[in-house]
């Protein structure tokens, strides 16, 4: 048998290694299975020669998922946060994906046996029937498709720095992408439009939480960012803010933490009206600190309860959903305000470029595909400008 052999096994191709003779003149090979073409195998011969030669070579482990996962990974994670080098809250997530779907699906599973076609059926199923929070006696509920990529980038993961350890040759997510339900972002995505927008800030017009809705509506800062607004983050007088810190929930669990990434802290400008309907919870903190007295928390927040203690974001979400519903709205969802702004400014002439710096995107790519939609009386008004244009009024 050559140094390094293909064998075909059932549909399957295997990838065995001669490592020579034992002590007792035994040979010794090692199998690395479960690639699904002989072009995948023939790759990773190359690279699993390329290790033997460098030194770098690992035998197959035996390690399953979930010991791979909760005994190596997290831990890992969990020594990247202390040394600042990952955020607490991104861990957090990658706990509660693996806990909630990954270890219960495919946790028995050993690691070098894993397969895309392991991860194609356990997408599948998660879209089919993954939600965990269903009334008793209703049918089992999928999870939604950005729910089901969470997952997958969770996988994506943790096999990824399992081949930077050489544990194993490849990550088989990457063929499993393919098979990760998209969805419609136009269909996920629900907007209002600038009128929609209007008619909510009019009938929130006495609640505590307007100066906020006016903020999200005219900036597209998140939930987080905006639940976790300090004064000191806010110039009234220069009429800006800087994004600095975020409220997020994780695992039900209130976090607070940095910007999601180095473009999500930034400066915004605000408008004038914006500016004045700031200054109403500066008025506001003020006296209620002197009612207060010493039982006001100090949080130095700017949307805070009456004593000062600070919002949970899930409060901001049903109080503005149970506004739109009194104000004969849609029911969107609190981070659709952020959508709106976006399809608003752009569709005012905003330049691409300046809607993404203030929205904190890493790329202006992520801008343009998310906002590639246009709403149908916009794009008739475009037919209209353009055809009078050519052809005359």
């Amino acid at each position: 048998m050559a140094r390094g052999s293909l064998v075909k096994r059932g549909k399957k191709y295997a990838v065995v290694l001669d490592l020579g003779r034992d002590p007792d003149g035994k040979r010794i090979r090692r199998w690395h299975s479960g690639y699904a073409t002989k072009r995948e195998a023939e790759v990773a011969r190359t690279e699993l020669l390329g290790r033997l030669d460098g030194g770098t070579y690992t035998g197959p482990t035996k390690l399953t998922v979930r010991e791979f996962v909760e005994d190596r990974w997290l831990p890992a994670l969990d020594g990247l946060v202390t040394g600042g080098k990952l955020r607490a809250n991104t861990v957090r997530s990658y706990r509660n994906q693996t806990q909630s779907y990954v270890v219960p699906s495919l946790g028995h599973i050993r690691l070098s046996a894993l397969s895309a076609d392991h991860l194609a059926r356990f997408y599948g199923e998660l879209a089919k029937s993954g939600r965990r929070k269903v009334k008793a006696g209703e049918p089992p509920k999928g999870l939604a498709p950005s729910s089901v990529r969470l997952v997958h980038v969770t996988v994506h993961r943790f096999l990824r720095d399992a081949v930077r350890w050489g544990l194993l040759v490849r990550n088989v997510a990457d063929q499993a992408a393919a098979d990760v339900p998209r969805g419609d972002r136009q269909t996920e995505m629900l907007t209002w439009t600038p009128t929609q927008l209007r008619q909510y800030l009019d009938h929130a017009k006495d609640d505590r939480l307007w100066a906020l809705w006016v903020l999200m509506v005219t900036t597209g800062i998140r939930r987080g960012e905006a639940a976790g607004l300090t004064w000191a983050a806010l110039d009234l007088e220069a009429g800006r803010l800087r994004v600095e810190k975020t409220r997020v929930v994780v695992n039900f669990e209130v976090v607070d933490s940095g910007p999601k990434t180095a473009k999500s802290g930034r400066d915004i400008g605000l408008d004038p009206q914006t500016v004045v309907a700031l200054r109403s919870p500066r008025a506001q903190t003020a006296r209620e600190r002197m009612a207060w007295g010493p039982a006001h928390e100090q949080t130095h927040l700017v949307f805070t309860w009456e004593d000062g203690s600070p919002y949970h974001p899930d409060v901001l979400t049903k109080t503005f959903q149970r506004r739109a519903k009194a104000a004969g709205l849609p029911v969107i969802r609190l981070h659709d305000l952020r959508h709106s702004f976006a399809t608003a400014a752009l569709e005012a002439g905003v330049p691409l470029k300046v809607v993404s710096d203030r929205l904190g995107h890493a790329s202006i790519n992520i801008t343009g595909d998310t906002y590639s939609h246009v709403r149908p009386e916009v794009d008739q008004e475009a037919a209209n400008l353009v055809a009078n244009l050519i052809l005359g009024a």
